[in-house]
C-alpha cells in the first residue's frame, strides 16, 4: 500500500506558537469543526465551560460536560469525536515543555518530568473550581495582553502546574521508565490513522503493518509496547468506545450502531460490549 505525503503527516501536529520566546497558546473555541486525530510533544489542556462533547485521548473515549478539564499528555493521540448532538465551548491551552526552564534556569522541567520520568497527568478532571479559575485568568491575560501580562501568566502557570503535579498525576499510567519514545509513536501513527478513519471497515493487521512500512511481526510488537494491548484488542476497544457514545447520544437502534461501528453481527457486538463495559448495550441506553 502506497502512503501519500498527507497520510505520513496525518498524526504528528506541529504547534506554531505566536511568541517564540513565550511558548503558550490559549484559545476560546467551539467544537463544531472536528479536527483530525493528532499527537504532539506539547502539553494540552481544555476547560469546557458550556455544553458537552466526546473526546478521544490515547485510545479512550472521554465524555465531557461543562466544568470538566481534559489533559492530553505529550504524544497522546487526541481529538474531538464527530457524534450527533454533541457541541461545546472550551478554553484550549497548549504549553511548550521547556516553557519554564527557558525563562528561569533551574525552574520547573516538564520535559524531564513527563518524558524522562514518564509521569502522566489524569486525562479527565471534574469540577475543580481552582483549576478552572486559573485557566480562565490565563486566557484573559493572554487575550488582553496588558502591561506585565507575561509575569502574571508565568505565575499562574506555575500555580497550575504545581497543583496538577501535586494532585493530578495518574499513578497507574505513570512510569519510572522513559515515556513512549517519539520513534515508536511515529512508527505506528499511520496505522492509528487508518484505524480512526476506517474503523467501520474490515481491517487486516497486514494492511496496517504495510502502512507503517514494517513487517507484521515488528509492527505487532511495537504496537503492543506503545499502546499496551494488541492491534485487534485496540480496534475492538475503539469501536466499542464509539458505540458507547452513540448509545447515549443518538436514537439509532442497537443493530444500527453495531454495524456503524464495524461489527458485522449484532449478537457478537452485544457480547463484546458486555465483556468490555460490564453491562449490555440495552442497559447502557436505559
Amino acid at each position: 500500500m502506497k502512503k501519500t505525503k498527507d497520510e505520513e503527516h496525518f498524526m504528528r501536529q506541529s504547534i506554531d506558537f505566536d511568541e517564540k520566546d513565550f511558548k503558550i497558546l490559549v484559545y476560546n473555541r467551539s467544537a463544531v469543526a472536528i479536527p483530525d486525530k493528532a499527537f504532539h510533544e506539547e502539553l494540552e489542556l481544555k476547560y469546557f465551560y458550556e455544553g458537552r462533547s466526546s473526546l478521544l485521548i490515547d485510545g479512550n473515549i472521554i465524555n465531557v460536560e461543562a466544568g470538566d478539564i481534559t489533559i492530553a499528555n505529550p504524544y497522546e493521540v487526541h481529538s474531538h469525536l464527530k457524534v450527533d448532538l454533541l457541541d461545546c465551548k472550551y478554553y484550549l491551552l497548549i504549553l511548550d515543555l521547556d516553557f519554564f526552564i527557558k525563562r528561569e534556569p533551574g525552574g520547573l522541567d516538564l520535559r524531564a518530568l513527563l518524558l524522562t520520568r514518564g509521569l502522566k497527568f489524569e486525562n479527565l478532571i471534574r469540577d475543580d473550581k481552582r483549576l478552572q479559575a486559573i485557566i480562565v485568568r490565563i486566557a484573559e491575560e493572554m487575550r488582553e495582553k496588558k502591561e506585565y501580562y507575561r509575569l502574571i501568566v508565568y505565575g499562574l502557570l506555575n500555580e497550575l502546574m504545581a497543583l496538577l503535579l501535586r494532585d493530578r498525576i495518574d499513578r497507574a499510567r505513570s512510569s519510572t521508565l522513559p515515556q513512549k519514545n517519539q520513534k515508536g509513536a511515529a512508527l505506528i501513527a499511520p496505522a492509528l490513522s487508518l484505524i480512526f478513519k476506517n474503523y467501520k471497515e474490515h481491517l487486516l493487521v497486514e494492511e496496517l503493518a504495510a502502512a507503517c512500512r514494517v513487517s507484521k511481526y515488528y509492527f505487532c510488537r511495537t504496537f503492543k509496547r506503545e499502546m499496551g494491548m494488541t492491534v485487534v484488542q485496540y480496534i475492538t476497544r475503539y469501536r466499542l468506545s464509539i458505540a458507547e457514545v452513540m448509545l447515549t447520544s443518538t436514537r439509532n437502534s442497537i443493530a444500527e450502531i453495531a454495524y456503524e461501528c464495524g461489527f458485522g453481527d449484532v449478537n457478537y457486538f452485544n457480547r463484546c460490549y458486555k465483556k468490555e463495559k460490564g453491562v449490555s448495550p440495552r442497559k447502557k441506553r436505559a
